[in-house]
């Protein structure tokens, strides 16, 4: 066997493997998932939008925006069967539903009704509307630093 090329790039690997760990964890804070460039806190405990929405700025951050695809997968994939509350809302004065950057969400809601002016993950495969005062838990999201 030839050791001396297998050991140096065992070390290499090692370091990145090390460097990535370090990387990750000094990126996003304890408790909280790194995907994509992104930081995500999954609430263990439930509350209503607003509260949720003021728990997510005290940590830095805001309610999560999921709009591509694969990160609706990642985020519903760790929600599991719990409904999350995320940063898309409608005003009851306006039929457009809008993400908490003011950007217009573009896709399918299910579950609307005049009364359900938040949006919950988790449960389905979808967008789900609900009322913004009915306790559940929360995502927020986050730049890693």
């Amino acid at each position: 066997m030839n050791w001396h090329m297998i050991i140096p790039g065992l070390i290499v690997v090692v370091i990145k493997a090390v460097g990535m760990t370090l990387f990750l964890w000094y990126c996003c804070p304890k408790d909280w998932y790194f995907h994509q460039g992104r930081c995500f806190f999954f609430s263990s405990s439930e509350s209503s939008w607003n509260n949720s929405r003021n728990d997510c700025v005290a940590k830095g951050s805001t309610l999560a925006i999921v709009d591509i695809p694969e990160k609706l997968k990642y985020l519903q994939d760790i929600a599991d069967a719990e409904r999350h509350f995320i940063g898309l809302i409608r005003q009851p004065a306006e039929k457009k539903w809008r993400w908490i950057n003011n950007s217009v969400f573009n896709g399918n809601i299910a579950n609307q009704n005049q009364n359900f002016n938040c949006v919950t993950i988790g449960l389905t495969t979808t967008f789900d509307a609900a009322s913004c005062d009915v306790s559940y838990r929360w995502i927020c999201e986050r730049t890693f630093k």
